[in-house]
């Protein structure tokens, strides 16, 4: 049977500053070449990748009112995602919104979260789609909904998770019990030794999680990605490529490329090196899923 996705999470509107020589410092002014909007969020960008790789797709989350879901409206319509598990936020909720500042070399974010996280109907998304896997975008959503593991699994469904860089979520008490229900856990670097401290750096801290149940999946930036789980430990070096225009979602396109793999069956290491590829499509266009369109043809996926 091939594979049914469903990404959840939290959409926002990425207003992202580039052409930055050096990200701001306190007391000081930088000043940015450009100013685009996107949308935004983990669950958007690793479901416009999936899709891109031909992955039947849908996206629950909501979706920012007003000016900013009107900005990001066309771009949602048109990445090839089902969006049907969506719901429009409130007039009374805030806006969800992200501000990017990306430079050559390092990205900061600026994040307002507001409301819920997932759609009041979401359960029953996941009960009635006839899904094979569910990805989770952040470990907040997470840790606000842990009833996604007992429905998953409930109704067959295999559960990959990204962390996104949230201290509070990270250091929670109730951070690993959760993680431990998860099939796949994909932090980067600083997020995986955020939770799982170890003296034997990221080969110890990921030998320690994968021990609890996941298999991890780190991804490393300039040293590439790496794979621990029950048929062993392995590595892929990034691939080489063009200067870095903006590095947003590249995490997440990461993501889609190596679960695009993993849903075959595929190995650990083609795995690896499809998430590299598209991680390294990223970071080649402003925006965290503009690059998904120019995957479409392209035969690095699945």
């Amino acid at each position: 049977m091939s594979a049914k996705v469903l990404c959840v999470g939290r959409i926002y509107c990425d207003l992202v500053f580039s052409g930055i020589v050096d990200l701001p410092r306190a007391g000081q002014e930088t000043y940015a070449k450009d100013l685009t909007l996107f949308a935004g969020g983990g669950a958007y960008i690793t479901g416009a990748y999936l899709a891109a790789a031909g992955l039947e797709t849908s996206l629950c989350g909501i979706i920012p009112n007003g000016l900013f879901g009107a900005a990001i409206e066309d771009e949602l319509a048109g990445s090839g995602l089902n969006l049907r598990a969506c719901q429009n936020a409130g007039a009374h909720v805030q806006p969800q919104v992200t501000v990017v500042m990306s430079s050559e070399f390092d990205r900061a974010f600026l994040t307002r979260r507001t409301g819920a996280a997932l759609p009041d109907t979401f359960s029953q998304t996941i009960a009635t789609g006839g899904f094979t896997h569910l990805h989770i975008a952040e470990l907040a959503t997470l840790q606000e909904h842990p009833e996604l593991i007992t429905l998953a699994k409930q109704n067959g469904l295999s559960i990959s998770l990204d962390c996104a860089w949230d201290e509070a979520a990270m250091t929670a008490p109730n951070g690993m019990d959760l993680l431990k229900n998860v099939d796949l856990f994909l932090p980067n670097e600083p997020e995986l030794l955020k939770i799982s401290p170890s003296d034997d750096g990221v080969d110890g801290a990921a030998k320690k999680l994968a021990e609890s149940g996941p298999i991890v999946v780190v991804k490393r930036g300039a040293a590439g990605a790496g794979y621990w789980g029950p048929n062993g430990n392995y590595s892929a070096a990034p691939l080489k490529t063009a200067k870095a225009i903006d590095p947003t979602g590249a995490g997440d396109a990461f993501n889609a490329g190596f679960l695009a793999r993993w849903l075959t069956d595929a190995s650990p290491e083609d795995c690896l090196k499809n998430g590299n590829a598209f991680g390294m499509a990223a970071i080649g266009q402003l925006g965290g899923a503009t690059a998904a369109r120019s995957l479409k043809s392209q035969t690095v996926a699945v």
